[in-house]
């Protein structure tokens, strides 16, 4: 009796194992689906930040060629814009392995982030669409910001999914008052964690609607399908934090979340 007690509670663990992977698996799907959607929101804009170091790479090299092909090349001037030629060539690979990584499908994997850095990463994506867009971009990053334990691509999608909801809310704000800027903070005590906050000058949100803004299938877009916040409020508390959000005085909003750090 006890042996068959025993093999009914392993099949009933691996059950529930099976299960708990499928739930992660579907979970990872969805959270992909969701960057990818992201990115095509960018897609003009990265073209564009692309081209740009490619087409001065093409130009550098056509001069280089006519400067080899005369009787006395100018030698050093060749070597200044191969210079040139690899800093573009650099330039253009960073795009493209910062896209890739967010573009590949992954589980939640915990590293030592440096938030700083991984908000500067996202801004360098949305730079040339905040340009397009004629929005100015701050930033007040504390130096003194510890390092979190967070999945990077995780967290790069929940910042690009607020930064890029905040540039869509400024649609209709005058153009000298676009305004988008991303302040991180360390918060010591108890608890202690820092916190990261995109804040806008756009139309803000109805306060009516405030606990609805992190429900699924919730947007107030007239395309998309109001997964974004949803998924960016399940990152952030599978990383042991909180996210929210605040009417600004004098227009706008801002969102912040927090997330837990190890030390003093």
């Amino acid at each position: 009796m006890q042996t068959v007690l025993i093999i009914a509670l392993l099949v009933q663990n691996r059950r529930h194992s099976r299960a708990r992977a499928d739930v992660q698996r579907q979970y990872a799907e969805i959270t992909h689906a969701a960057r990818l959607a992201l990115i095509g929101e960018i897609t003009a804009s990265v073209a564009h930040e692309v081209t740009q170091p490619l087409s001065a790479i093409l130009s550098n090299v056509e001069t280089a060629d006519l400067l080899l092909s005369q009787p006395q090349p100018n030698v050093p001037l060749v070597r200044e814009i191969l210079k040139d030629v690899r800093q573009d060539d650099l330039r253009a690979d960073n795009i493209v392995r910062r896209l890739r990584t967010l573009l590949r499908k992954r589980e939640l994997q915990l590293e030592d982030v440096d938030v700083n850095a991984l908000a500067s990463s996202v801004l360098s994506l949305v730079l040339p669409d905040a340009v397009r867009r004629n929005i100015l971009i701050r930033t007040s990053l504390d130096p003194s910001l510890p390092r979190a334990s967070a999945d990077p691509v995780h967290l790069q999608q929940v910042l690009l999914n607020l930064v890029i909801n905040a540039m869509d809310s400024m649609k209709s704000t005058p153009l000298e008052q676009r305004v988008l800027e991303i302040r991180t903070e360390r918060v010591p005590g108890a608890h202690p964690h820092l916190t990261v906050t995109v804040l806008d000058k756009g139309e803000g949100f109805e306060p009516a609607k405030k606990d609805k803004l992190f429900d699924s299938f919730y947007t107030t877009k007239t395309e998309g399908l109001g997964l974004g916040l949803s998924i960016a409020r399940s990152i952030v508390r599978m990383h042991g934090g909180a996210i929210w959000a605040e009417n600004r005085n004098g227009g706008g909003a801002s969102f912040a979340f927090t997330l837990p750090f190890k030390g003093p």
